[in-house]
């Protein structure tokens, strides 16, 4: 009797992400892993990001056109309301995945330690694909401080169930609003191994709109979440050590 894996759902919003899209949207397909959902959202995009959606072939995959541009986060919610997977997780058009990342933090779910949420270390890339140096990921109570999850994570769908959606008025900050929202409740946990590839660049989210702005809505976000002791105990921490 064949046992059914638990499924994957991936949400892949874009927006005029053609350049790159075909190596993010590839790199799902080809995850060792085979159960999943990759639900492309397609924000209204006037590039050729439809078309090169559409040159793959596979039953696993589903493109959601919008007729009209919502903005990332309603593309993400909207993505999320239509997936039917055990696990969930996002990625971007510009970024891909390792070949063993949805397997590795499968495993990590399924194991009886009782963690909800996983994520794990990436490699940081510039526009040509080049490694640049690895990204920043630290253990949950990290987020006291700053974001530092990265970009590959999956989580259980009771975690989707119990916090919601994705928060528009946090904007540029919307995954570390959500982590947040996650740790109250949850238990997360870091995987050490490089799954995840990150792209820099000048039309990226980041690069767009400036780290200066980002860094402002983040120090937002934290604000109404942390309490500036529990900051100032994690950084005294860090010195005793």
């Amino acid at each position: 009797m064949l046992v059914q894996l638990p499924k994957v759902s991936i949400v892949l919003p874009t927006f005029n992400g053609a350049k790159y899209i075909a190596q993010s949207i590839k790199s799902c397909l080809d995850q060792t892993y085979r159960n999943i959902e990759l639900i492309v959202i397609d924000d209204a995009s006037s590039d050729d990001t439809v078309e090169k959606v559409k040159t793959f072939r596979d039953d696993r995959m589903r493109l959601v056109p919008l007729e009209k541009n919502q903005g990332h986060i309603a593309a993400l919610n909207k993505g999320f309301a239509m997936s039917t997977g055990d696990f969930l997780t996002w990625t971007s058009d510009d970024n891909y995945y390792g070949p063993q990342a949805i397997e590795k933090m499968v495993e990590e779910l399924e194991d009886p330690g009782g963690t909800d949420f996983v994520y794990t270390q990436y490699q940081v890339i510039d526009e040509n694909g080049n490694n640049q140096r690895l990204g920043r990921t630290e253990d949950p109570d990290y987020l006291d401080v700053d974001n530092c999850v990265g970009g590959c994570f999956l989580y259980r769908r009771k975690v989707y169930e119990t916090i919601g959606d994705f928060n528009p008025e946090a904007f540029l900050a919307e995954d570390y609003e959500y982590w947040l929202r996650v740790r109250q409740k949850f238990r997360m946990k870091k995987i050490d191994s490089v799954h995840y590839f990150y792209r820099m660049h000048g039309t990226s989210l980041t690069g767009v709109h400036k780290e200066e702005k980002v860094q402002r809505q983040v120090a937002l976000v934290r604000d109404r979440f942390v309490p500036k002791w529990k900051r100032l105990l994690w950084r005294v921490k860090q010195i005793i050590k």
